[in-house]
C-alpha cells in the first residue's frame, strides 16, 4: 500500500498544490461573504432596538430617520436590503464561481486517487443516496425515506466471503438540535439570531466549506452482509446525553430499551439501545467489544453501529467527508496517507470485527 500511496502522491501532487490553493481562496471569500451578511444583520438588529427603546424615542436620533418611511420617501425602508445586496453580489459571485471550479477539480483528482489507492473497488461519484440502507440502519433517529441525503461518492467492494459497500454521506437530520433551530426560526427577532449563527457564525469559524456546516451527519456510512439472522435490532451510539436524548425524544423507537453491558472500558465510549437484550448481549460478545473499542481508536473519531436482520451499518463522523480533501493538508503526502487509511480500514470493517466467526450460524 505504501508503494500505491506514493505513486499517487508523486502522480497528483502538482494538481494537489493548486488544489489547496484554491481551497484556501474558497474559504477566504466563503468568510468574507457571510461576514459581509452578519455585519449587516447585527447593524439592522441594532437599528431596529435603538427604534424600539422607549428611552431612546425622546433622544434626537436624525440618522435613524433616514430608514423610516415617509410620504415624500416610501421607499426608504428597504434601503438597508438594497444595500446588503450590492455588497453581497459581488463577493457572493466570486465564491459560486471559486467554489464550483474547487469541487470540480477535487471530484477529478480523487476519483484518479481513489482508482491508483484501491485499484480492486467499485468507484461511482454521482450516485443516488442510499436511503433505504440509512433508514433501515436505525442510527439515525428522524431519518425518513424522503429525508435530505446527499452522496458525494460511493465505493463497493467484493470478496468470495462478503461484500462492503463504503458511501460518503451528507445527512440532514430532524434532530432535537435541528427542531429547536427551527421553532426560533419563527419567533420574530429571535430568529434573526437563528439566522446568524446557521448561516453567519458556522460559515465564519468553521474550516469546513459551505456545503457541509447544515448537515447533522456528513461522514463514512458502511454497510455488509452477515449470515445471522437477528429477529430485532441492536444500535451503538458514542455515549452522550444528547444522543440519548435524541433516542427518547424521537417517540420512533418505543420498543427499544437501553442495554447495561459489562465492559467498563465499552460503556465509557458508548451507548447501547436494542430490542431485544438476551440478543444484543449475544450480538454485543466481551470479544467484539474489544473489537469495536480498537475499531474506536483506529478512526479517532466518533462511529455509529448498529445490527438488524442480516445486515451490520457502521457510520464514522467525518466533518469533511472522506472523499472530499481536509483543509491544511493538501500540499504534503499526508493527505493521501490519510484517504488511504480512512478507506481501507472501512474495508477491512469484516475482517477487523471477525465478524465471520463471531456473528454466524
Amino acid at each position: 500500500m505504501q508503494e500505491r500511496i506514493q505513486e499517487a502522491y508523486s502522480t497528483t501532487s502538482k494538481v494537489l498544490n493548486a488544489l489547496y490553493i484554491k481551497r484556501k481562496r474558497t474559504l477566504l471569500f466563503q468568510r468574507l461573504t457571510w461576514g459581509i451578511t452578519g455585519l449587516y444583520l447585527v447593524c439592522m438588529l441594532v437599528l431596529m432596538g435603538l427604534q424600539s427603546v422607549p428611552a431612546l424615542q425622546n433622544r434626537d436620533l436624525t440618522f435613524l430617520e433616514s430608514f423610516s418611511s415617509t410620504p415624500n420617501n416610501p421607499y426608504a425602508s428597504l434601503y438597508p436590503i438594497l444595500g446588503l445586496m450590492v455588497l453581497l453580489y459581488p463577493t457572493t459571485l466570486y465564491f459560486t464561481k471559486a467554489f464550483q471550479r474547487f469541487k470540480i477539480e477535487e471530484q477529478k483528482i480523487m476519483a484518479k486517487m481513489v482508482s491508483m489507492l484501491f485499484p480492486y473497488v467499485e468507484f461511482t461519484q454521482g450516485a443516488l443516496a442510499p436511503v433505504k440502507e440509512v433508514v433501515k440502519s436505525n442510527l439515525f433517529v428522524s431519518i425518513k425515506d424522503n429525508a435530505p441525503i446527499y452522496n458525494y461518492g460511493q465505493i463497493r467492494s467484493r470478496t468470495t466471503n462478503t461484500e462492503i459497500n463504503v458511501a460518503d454521506l451528507g445527512i440532514v437530520e430532524r434532530n432535537v438540535a435541528s427542531k429547536f433551530l427551527q421553532t426560533l426560526m419563527h419567533i420574530p427577532i429571535l430568529n434573526m439570531f437563528g439566522v446568524l449563527y446557521q448561516n453567519v457564525f458556522k460559515n465564519i469559524a468553521s474550516n469546513r466549506l459551505a456545503d457541509n456546516t447544515n448537515y447533522s451527519f456528513r461522514g463514512m456510512f458502511c454497510w455488509l452482509n452477515f449470515k445471522k439472522t437477528l429477529t430485532g435490532h441492536t444500535v451503538v451510539l458514542p455515549k452522550s446525553h444528547l444522543a440519548q436524548f435524541d433516542r427518547w425524544a424521537s417517540f420512533g423507537f418505543k420498543e427499544e430499551q437501553q442495554i447495561h453491558l459489562e465492559d467498563p472500558r465499552f460503556t465509557e465510549r458508548f451507548i447501547v439501545f436494542a430490542t431485544d437484550q438476551v440478543e444484543a448481549r449475544y450480538v454485543l460478545s466481551s470479544a467484539l467489544m474489544e473489537k469495536v473499542i480498537a475499531l474506536k481508536d483506529k478512526f479517532n473519531r466518533p462511529i455509529f453501529m448498529s445490527f438488524e436482520n442480516r445486515k451490520m451499518y457502521l457510520a464514522v463522523q467525518n466533518d469533511n467527508g472522506i472523499f472530499s480533501f481536509p483543509s491544511g493538508n493538501l500540499d504534503n503526502i499526508k493527505v493521501v496517507e490519510e484517504l488511504a487509511d480512512e478507506i481501507d480500514t472501512a474495508l477491512q470493517v469484516s475482517n477487523e470485527l471477525k465478524m465471520k466467526r463471531k456473528i454466524q450460524n
